[in-house]
């Protein structure tokens, strides 16, 4: 059995290979944006995740420990706080419910990190209809084309994107290494990197 993108992670369970993207890697990633949004100001943040993947989980652990180290030493002033952590499904109807849910109850909100793009435009959905656009900043996470379509347009600041093509060629190359008994790399992670709107405007996929 080979894997991709999602990684197995039941016990006593033998992979012969597997390539998928540094989810974690990715979420400080995801936290270094948001350390550019609120900078030196902080602000209180909504996470939207997913624990049923142990991607997600993973992107969450990266972005927390970015934001836990901001807040290492500081008083209140400055510091980001977390306001709520909520499932989003990994789902646009989903993210929309949670997060007109929490600004009802935390109308102060100024950033979201939601783990990927539906969830994220759901979000964003949920905040233009509070009339929250000016005070909210999202984070999201993948890179699919509505996702850089949204950077493009404004209505997420980033995503750590992966690339899935990479991907999907490296895993048949592991397979082929296998069946002619050649020597490969068992488990491949691969780096994300930070799309921003400049990145959007560059992008050959969204002048199409």
């Amino acid at each position: 059995v080979f894997t991709c993108d999602l990684q197995c992670t039941a016990e006593g369970v033998e992979i012969a290979g597997h390539i998928g993207t540094d989810n974690y890697q990715g979420g400080t990633l995801a936290g270094e944006a948001m350390l550019e949004i609120l900078g030196d100001q902080g602000g209180e943040v909504l996470v939207l995740d997913y624990k049923q993947a142990n991607s997600c989980v993973l992107r969450v652990d990266g972005f927390m420990d970015v934001i836990n180290k901001h807040n290492e030493g500081r008083g209140e002033q400055g510091k980001i706080k977390i306001v709520a952590e909520v499932n989003g499904g990994g789902d646009e109807d989903i993210g929309y419910k949670a997060t007109a849910d929490i600004l009802i109850a935390n109308p102060n909100i100024t950033g979201i990190f939601a783990i990927n793009d539906p969830s994220a435009l759901g979000a964003w959905k949920a905040i233009d209809e509070s009339g929250k656009t000016e005070q909210i900043t999202i984070v999201g996470f993948d890179g699919a084309k509505a996702g850089k379509q949204a950077i493009l347009e404004g209505k997420i600041y980033a995503d750590p994107i992966q690339y899935p093509v990479r991907m999907g060629r490296e895993i048949m190359a592991k397979i082929l290494a296998y069946q002619n008994g050649e020597d490969f790399e068992a488990v491949e992670l691969i780096p994300t990197t930070l799309y921003r709107k400049a990145d959007a405007e560059m992008d050959p996929e969204l002048q199409q």
